[in-house]
């Protein structure tokens, strides 16, 4: 690993449509975010590669032994020509030959690239919780992909039943063959032309963008009013900015240390006063490094999906409407009573 990937540094990164400041570029050692781009646009820069499949049972580091039926696949994301080791490893699941869902997205490099999702402990935890908690008739409010996890492993009622792929976080180098990369994604990933899951998702990232009480009456419509449960992580945040970034602004730091990150929270405020932002959450993104996201520009701190998460300029328990019931390691749980019980 080269030392200045731990350095703590900012640097300007040009993902499209998101502000990005962090330190350092790779965990692989490759040879930097310009070799990223092939000549031509015609083809996709990377490919998915299959590396193993079978049922739950073959995948123990998953810790899916409580979910049977399932058919996990493992892949390699790997761009060939110019970096021999994978960009990312995943595991997807399936039931009777539908659609595969993302299980988890190991991601080598240090820069979110085409997707993000949370660790497979927080994915069971959360699970589990729904599991036991969640009555069969309510529904769960959530982005399309956390919904599809938990339809899959739950079979909890959801907004969608399909895969939609987006926002693909694409880095400015492969913007030429961004029309192949969505060709590759939507075969790999057997997205369907669904007009009616599109205008959902855009509906629940509305709600998320909105003040509480225009959220919550989205989200009661989304809900037909029943009892729901709204369910929030912090990369849904990225994911929102990523799709309205004149709307959302959001950035982010590295800072070294992680295993330490009480004493570096200190450090944090005076870099996040130093540099003008008031609003931010702090995650741990591996063993040795926390990752700060901050509010930037004039994005909305009453935003519901800011009230939702930990940032410093919210507490959740000030909520009018929704009610904070449950935290499944990076996963916050709201209830949303019926409409016939508000008040």
């Amino acid at each position: 690993m080269p030392p200045s990937s731990k350095e703590g540094t900012s640097k300007a990164l040009p993902l499209i449509g998101i502000m990005l400041i962090a330190g350092g570029l790779l965990l692989l050692g490759w040879l930097g975010w310009a070799l990223l781009s092939p000549a031509g646009g015609k083809e996709a820069p990377y490919q998915y590669k299959k590396v193993a499949e079978g049922g739950v049972e073959e995948f123990p580091e998953l810790g899916l032994d409580a979910y049977g039926g399932i058919t996990v696949r493992k892949y390699k994301l790997l761009a060939e020509e110019i970096q021999k080791e994978p960009l990312v490893e995943l595991y997807t699941g399936s039931k009777d030959n539908q659609a595969p869902v993302l299980l988890e997205w190991k991601n080598n490099l240090i820069e979110p690239l085409l997707a993000i999702s949370s660790s497979i402990e927080d994915l069971t935890k959360l699970a589990r919780g729904i599991t036991e908690h969640v009555p069969s008739e309510a529904m769960v409010l959530s982005w399309w992909d956390t919904s599809r996890r938990l339809e899959l492993l739950t079979g909890v009622n959801t907004l969608f039943n399909g895969n939609l792929a987006e926002p693909l976080l694409i880095p400015t180098p492969w913007v030429d063959q961004r029309k192949a990369i969505e060709n590759l994604e939507r075969d790999f990933w057997q997205v369907t032309n669904s007009g009616e899951a599109e205008t959902r998702q855009k509906r629940v990232a509305e709600a998320l963008l909105a003040d509480e009480a225009k959220g919550v009456s989205i989200l009661r419509e989304l809900s037909d009013g029943r009892e729901a449960y709204v369910v929030v992580h912090w990369s849904d945040a990225y994911k929102l900015g990523a799709m309205e970034p004149k709307r959302f602004g959001l950035g982010y730091k590295d800072f070294p240390g992680g295993r330490r990150v009480h004493a570096l929270i200190p450090h944090v405020k005076d870099w996040i006063a130093e540099n003008g932002y008031e609003s931010y959450l702090v995650h741990r993104s591996d063993e040795d490094t926390i990752r700060t996201y901050f509010l930037t520009g004039d994005t909305d701190k009453n935003a519901l999906i800011v009230k939702l998460l930990p940032f410093s300029t919210s507490n959740p328990m000030e909520l009018e409407v929704l009610k904070l019931v449950a935290q499944y390691g990076s996963y916050w749980v709201y209830s949303l009573p019926p409409a016939n019980d508000a008040g």
